[in-house]
C-alpha cells in the first residue's frame, strides 16, 4: 500500500478510535493520535483493541496486507471495514471451513 494510502487508513483509523472512546466509554480527547492511543490504552475492549491493532499494522507498513496469504485487501473492503485482517479469498476460505467444522 502506498505511503499515501496508509496516511488516510491511519487518519481513518485514529477518527473511528475516537468516535468510539465519545461514544462508548464518555471520553472526550481531542484529536492528536497519541492522547487517542492514550485514552484507548485505559480500557480492555475488543472495538478499541481491534483499531489500535491496525494503527501498529499502519505504523509498520503492513495494513492492508492480508495475514495469511499476503496479498493487498481491496481499498473498499478496508473502508467498509478498519480492522479488515483478511482479503476476500481468505475470508470466505475461512468462512467455508467454518461452515464444514460444524
Amino acid at each position: 500500500m502506498k505511503s499515501e494510502d496508509l496516511s488516510k487508513f491511519d487518519k481513518l483509523v485514529v477518527k473511528k478510535l475516537r468516535e468510539l472512546l465519545i461514544t462508548r466509554h464518555k471520553v472526550v480527547v481531542d484529536e492528536s493520535k497519541q492522547q487517542v492511543l492514550e485514552a484507548a490504552s485505559k480500557f480492555d475492549s475488543p472495538d478499541l483493541n481491534e483499531l489500535v491493532f491496525a494503527l501498529r499494522r499502519i505504523e509498520k507498513g503492513i495494513y492492508g496486507q492480508c495475514v495469511i496469504c499476503r496479498h493487498d485487501i481491496p481499498a473498499d473492503v478496508l473502508e467498509a471495514n478498519l480492522t479488515a485482517r483478511l482479503c476476500p479469498s481468505c475470508q470466505t476460505a475461512m468462512h467455508e471451513k467454518s461452515d464444514t467444522s460444524r
